[in-house]
């Protein structure tokens, strides 16, 4: 979905009231889909300290906690301002929240801090009393482990450019009310925005030229996963032909395969060099088809409808480039070059073989080797350089993974968290991507989704505030990519 400047969104909201939608009813829109959007990141009722302003972003703060009151959560609200101050809406939302009865004891202990001090269109530097509210929100993230969600834009952020004031809410989580606002998504508000989520009104998701910036969120890629008929068959799920794995990295290889076998490829063969083979076929998945090689001259694409390589190859693909090389432009497939694939390829200089059907999934040390000249730059003017000489789609892994291709949008990824930094997690995200392609997704549409649904895999494996991210791993995520998969079908 694209990002909206500020006069953006105000304009969309003035359309909206000329067509006979009030401020009221947008209100309880907003306020819904924020209380359904912690519902589903905290399915347990905890504890909620809801910080307010005086304008419609409290407005929109009251109105969830009118509904998460309604559903078990223990409700807190602190003003900072005197209520003969608010905006006339946000004093009927407060009360209406007041008279509803209490709620004495949560379900969960999670304490959920809501920041609902300031709207988009804030500028210039944090004043008492929202400065002194904002340092006592920053304390108790700090101190009593509390989640921070932010509405629409962290207070002292910049929604327009994404540059902080000295003191900002660094939030773990912001709800982007209609649509996201185009300083959520600049580089150096990352630790500031945290995720981000989507609370939709209805605004029109739809792509946009090349020069716009995108979010990657259900329904934003249309109908990219098509329902299956009941008479559907293995063959017509794809077939996928994956190269990874070498003696002491077999996991790569596993991890990639059974992630593709997650994601509905219909048949995977996984090809690992014979002396990584007992190491191989113990641990992966029995569905997965092993075939062991001497040689790249012996791997052979087969029926295979896409193919991924690179995940734990070591230095075996830089040693047969010439193989390599010669396997990629066989045939043309789609496919996922990953990893050791792309070390080897810098080790050769062969930027020759990429395709505009190939994803390229490099982290930021294996973006500097395939092109060192490069590594100054911001992230997003490596993505934009990079399509203005390939035509193969990059995904530019990081906090905020990147995906762009020549001629589309620049996009961003909205899920994941801090615990995927891990390793194995590339390979997951490898044999996602590859699991996709195999059924017939275009590779622009495959590296988002694949990006989005591995985010969102790790963010089951550990909702905020139910355990630690340190201890979230790769393998985590196969069990739960059925349920990414679902939530983005069902949007």
């Amino acid at each position: 979905m694209k990002a909206l400047t500020v006069g953006e969104m105000r304009d969309w909201e003035e359309g909206m009231k000329e067509r006979g939608c009030e401020e009221a009813t947008l209100m309880e829109r907003a306020g819904k889909g924020i209380a359904e959007a912690l519902r589903k990141h905290f399915p347990l009722p905890g504890s909620l300290v809801i910080y307010l302003g005086k304008g419609h972003n409290a407005g929109d703060a009251l109105v969830a906690a009118r509904h998460l009151q309604r559903w078990g959560w223990r409700v807190e609200c602190r003003a900072v301002f005197s209520e003969i101050h608010w905006a006339v809406l946000t004093r009927q939302q407060y009360r209406q929240w007041r008279d509803l009865p209490e709620v004495v004891e949560a379900a969960s202990s999670v304490t959920v801090v809501m920041d609902g001090l300031l709207g988009i269109g804030a500028r210039g530097m944090l004043r008492d009393p929202v400065r002194r509210a904002v340092l006592e929100i920053r304390e108790m993230r700090e101190k009593s482990d509390a989640i921070v969600v932010a509405l629409d834009v962290p207070t002292g952020l910049d929604a327009e450019t994404g540059v902080s004031d000295d003191v900002v809410v660094e939030a773990d989580m912001t709800l982007a009310i209609g649509a996201p606002k185009l300083g959520l998504l600049d580089a150096k508000a990352v630790n500031v925005v945290g995720r981000i989520e989507l609370i939709d009104l209805g605004i029109v998701k739809r792509r946009e030229s090349d020069q716009a910036r995108c979010l990657i969120v259900p329904g934003s890629l249309g109908s990219v996963l098509v329902r299956r008929p009941h008479d559907f068959h293995k063959g017509q799920a794809g077939r996928l032909s994956v190269v990874a794995g070498s003696p002491g990295m077999e996991g790569a290889a596993v991890l990639c395969a059974n992630a593709a076998m997650r994601v509905g490829a219909g048949m995977v063969t996984l090809w690992v060099p014979e002396r990584a083979l007992p190491g191989v076929i113990s641990r992966v998945f029995p569905e997965v088809m092993v075939r062991g090689f001497r040689s790249l001259r012996e791997v052979e694409w087969g029926k295979a409808d896409a193919f991924i390589m690179g995940p734990g190859c070591g230095e075996g693909l830089a040693e047969d480039f010439e193989q390599m090389a010669d396997l990629l432009l066989r045939d043309d497939l789609p496919g996922v070059l990953d990893a050791d694939a792309l070390n080897a390829i810098a080790r050769h200089e062969g930027h020759h073989v990429f395709r505009e059907h190939h994803v390229l999934t490099p982290h930021a040390g294996e973006f500097a080797r395939l092109f060192p000249d490069r590594v100054q730059l911001e992230r997003e003017e490596m993505c934009r350089t990079f399509a203005a000489s390939h035509d193969a789609v990059l995904l530019l892994k990081g906090a905020r993974t990147l995906v762009h291709q020549h001629g589309s949008p620049l996009f961003y990824n909205s899920t994941g968290h801090a615990g995927m930094a891990t390793a194995g997690m590339g390979d997951v995200l490898s044999g996602v991507i590859g699991g996709l392609l195999a059924q017939g997704v275009p590779a622009m549409e495959s590296a988002c989704l694949g990006a989005w649904l591995a985010g969102r895999a790790a963010e089951c494996a550990a909702p905020l505030g139910s355990v630690s991210l340190r201890s979230v791993v790769a393998s985590d995520l196969l069990l739960h990519l059925g349920v990414a998969l679902q939530e983005w079908e069902s949007a």
